[in-house]
């Protein structure tokens, strides 16, 4: 080999060794500030297609809606636009996304020009995607009038466009991903997912859409449920970028000093954020250095430990209550050892804590009317301060935290005070409930949300600590889906959805996303009405009881099959939680 060749490939051979530690430890701490180009979610690439010739003003209108995609400034919005309404039109912030889109042609009032014509489109809302991209549900009826205005070239054109951003259902799926993104719990030891919803395309961006969203913090209905290992102000040096190796960078500007504790649940947000977009490792710097050295590339099975409790243990038992007695729900439905599973207490409902540890029961009481009592499981319980004509289901949020509600007004939190009695306090539900009882409350298992049937529809809210003082916030209610069924129960399958049982022979029983806009049902084969109990247990498997006995389901399309133990129909059943 000649001299000039060897030295040509030591040459080509140093180069492809330093430029990859361009990228990692070798870049000072301290490095110069780059330019950061931030991603609009409108700045897709691709061209909207043209519209077709000799659209009606009807077809223009309902085109319209079926349009509102936001690549290039919603070039695929402004082009059904005249050129003076083109030029004038500003993109809202929000979108209201609509269904059920119809075009009615009104009638021309006289001396109304040849070319114009008047248009009423009326639709259906389902809710609003809201500035910070979380979707909040909005049913009703809405009615717009379009003036539409035949153009030099024969083709018609909106001259007045909405002050709303309409866009259809079908449209808003093709358009938006949803993109849960990853916060702290309510002990800021955990992560918990914020769904929200950004762009589809162009699909390089999508990192970066969901990194800006993380850095901007949690949605407004869950703002203080939720909190960020992220300091304030703390940016990013550039966009997500993918190096030579596949992965993808996120390199933040100086975090100041940070624990290390508060770096792996940085760690878990990123990473746990990206993992709906990517499927590449994430490398995390900060100022250009690897925040986290000795781990390398996170891939998400590096940071699920930290995703906040939100699943039944396997090993800690269903029980059932049946004939004011508590079983347990296996194949030989043994009573639960002490005087909650003799009888001794008239168990009307109970919640079990997630350990499996203790026991939470509504019982009956001399004057007729109910009490709790709290306590280790298989134990005597005591009795709580707590009293009405009705409680709801208890609801554990931690080990040493439980919730009902009394007489379908009152949200009690008791609180396990150390020496073995419980500290008993009212949450702040103000504008939760209105004249509206409530049936059903429960809490997610991570402790953020609660999810509460009143007046026979769900509601969800946030839940925040406020030193002594807990209120939900920002409580919201999920309409649509369900016609004119009536909700009589509910659990959490996941942090971010949850099941409902209703009083509909047709859908009995429905899988809703925590924000209402998805609502999926089970079938409904073997169930019968009435359909009077629901919980959620390990893998998400939904178990019902219904009056001819208690039926669990895997997923949607499953059918219900009976559940092994032999307990027969109007028993309660019930796993931790």
């Amino acid at each position: 080999m000649r001299p000039s060749s060897r030295l040509a490939q030591l040459i080509a051979l140093l180069v492809a060794v330093l430029i990859p530690l361009t990228g990692c430890a070798s870049i000072p701490r301290h490095s110069d500030p780059e330019v950061v180009k931030r991603v609009d979610e409108d700045s897709g690439s691709s061209n909207a297609a043209s519209l077709p010739d000799d659209l009606s003003p009807l077809a223009l209108v309902r085109n319209f809606v079926n349009a509102a995609a936001p690549a290039n400034d919603y070039a695929a919005v402004r082009m059904h636009l005249t050129e003076a309404a083109r030029q004038s039109w500003q993109a809202p912030s929000e979108l209201l996304i609509v269904e059920d889109v119809n075009t009615v042609p009104l009638p021309e009032p006289s001396g109304t020009p040849q070319g114009v014509r008047k248009v009423s489109l009326r639709v259906n809302k389902v809710g609003r995607l809201k500035a910070d991209r979380s979707f909040v549900p909005k049913r009703g009826a809405y009615e717009a009038e379009f003036r539409v205005e035949r153009q030099a070239n024969g083709q018609w054109r909106i001259a007045n466009p909405p002050p709303e951003l309409l866009v259809s259902r079908s449209s808003f799926t093709k358009s938006y991903t949803p993109a849960p993104i990853y916060f702290l719990d309510h002990e800021r030891n955990g992560v918990v997912p914020d769904l929200r919803y950004v762009v589809s395309q162009p699909a390089s961006t999508l990192p970066t859409r969901i990194i800006d969203l993380l850095l901007a913090g949690p949605s407004k209905n869950f703002r203080g449920a939720m909190g960020t290992a992220l300091p304030p102000n703390v940016d990013t040096k550039t966009n997500v970028s993918e190096a030579g190796d596949g992965a993808l960078v996120v390199n933040f500007s100086d975090l100041g000093g940070v624990s290390e504790q508060a770096k792996q649940l940085i760690a878990a947000q990123v990473v746990l954020s990206l993992q709906g977009v990517s499927n590449a490792r994430v490398r995390l710097q900060e100022e250009g250095t690897w925040l986290l050295p000795e781990q390398g590339a996170l891939r998400p099975p590096d940071v699920v430990s930290y995703k906040a409790n939100n699943s039944v243990r396997s090993d800690v038992m269903p029980l059932a209550v049946v004939n004011e007695r508590l079983l347990e729900l296996d194949r030989t439905a043994d009573a639960v050892p002490g005087p909650a599973g003799s009888g001794q207490y008239e168990v009307i409902t109970a919640g079990r804590s997630m350990d499996g540890t203790k026991l939470a029961t509504v019982v009956r009481t001399p004057d007729g009317g109910v009490g709790m009592r709290i306590g280790p499981y298989g134990e005597a319980l005591a009795g709580v301060d707590v009293s009405g004509s009705f409680m709801s289901r208890p609801t554990w949020r931690t080990e040493s935290e439980v919730w009902t509600v009394v007489d379908g007004r009152r949200v009690v939190r008791m609180v396990d005070n150390g020496n073995g009695g419980w500290t008993v306090s009212t949450v702040g539900t103000e504008q939760f409930s209105g004249d509206e009882p409530i049936t059903d409350l429960r809490l997610s298992r991570d402790g953020t949300r609660v999810a509460a049937v009143v007046g026979g529809r769900i509601m969800v809210a946030g839940v925040l600590d406020r030193g002594s003082k807990t209120t939900l916030s920002t409580p919201t209610v999920l309409s649509g889906g369900l016609q004119d069924a009536t909700v009589t129960g509910i659990g959490w399958v996941s942090s971010d959805s949850l099941v409902a049982i209703t009083d509909s022979s047709s859908m009995p029983v429905v899988e809703v996303t925590v924000n209402g806009l998805k609502w999926d049902p089970y079938a409904s084969a073997n169930l019968v009405q009435p359909v009077r109990a629901v919980t959620v247990g390990p893998d998400q498997k939904v178990v019902v009881a219904d009056r001819s006995g208690l039926w669990q389901v895997g997923g949607q399309d499953d059918l219900w099959q009976l559940v092994p133990a032999p307990i027969g129909g109007g028993s309660i059943p019930f796993y931790p939680g």
